[in-house]
């Protein structure tokens, strides 16, 4: 394998070339539409409760999961460039997302939290209402 400062080099050579084709192609710097999931730790984008951002540009982040999963370094986009969308959603399936949906409901912050677009339509299961 790699060491952690090869790999950590590589991530953010990606995140940085990432920026430079989004802003040479999307002047506007944001996207029509971002459909969202949820996981049952309130995560979303990979932007997970311990997660931590190693390196990032204005719109795409270089991040390291603390929690255990598969592939804990990853790249995805900043929850600024999510809000800057023209629309928004989140789609919330299965049963075992009711704890999570509750307590969001009851105002506890999570990382889905920060997504805060004014267009922004939750579609959740019917089992979850």
């Amino acid at each position: 394998g790699h060491t952690p400062d090869f790999r950590k080099q590589w991530y953010q050579r990606r995140v940085r070339e990432y920026q430079k084709v989004f802003e040479r192609y999307n002047t506007l710097r944001k996207f029509h539409y971002v459909l969202l999931g949820l996981g049952t730790d309130g995560h979303t984008a990979s932007h997970f409760p311990k997660s931590r951002t190693l390196g990032h540009t204005p719109d795409f982040r270089h991040v390291v999961v603390e929690s255990g999963v598969v592939s804990p370094e990853r790249m995805t986009v900043s929850f600024d460039l999510i809000n800057r969308s023209d629309w928004v959603s989140i789609l919330v399936t299965g049963e075992g997302k009711r704890d999570i949906i509750r307590s969001i409901k009851d105002g506890e912050v999570y990382p889905v939290s920060l997504v805060s677009n004014a267009q922004l339509t939750w579609f959740l299961d019917e089992i979850l209402l």
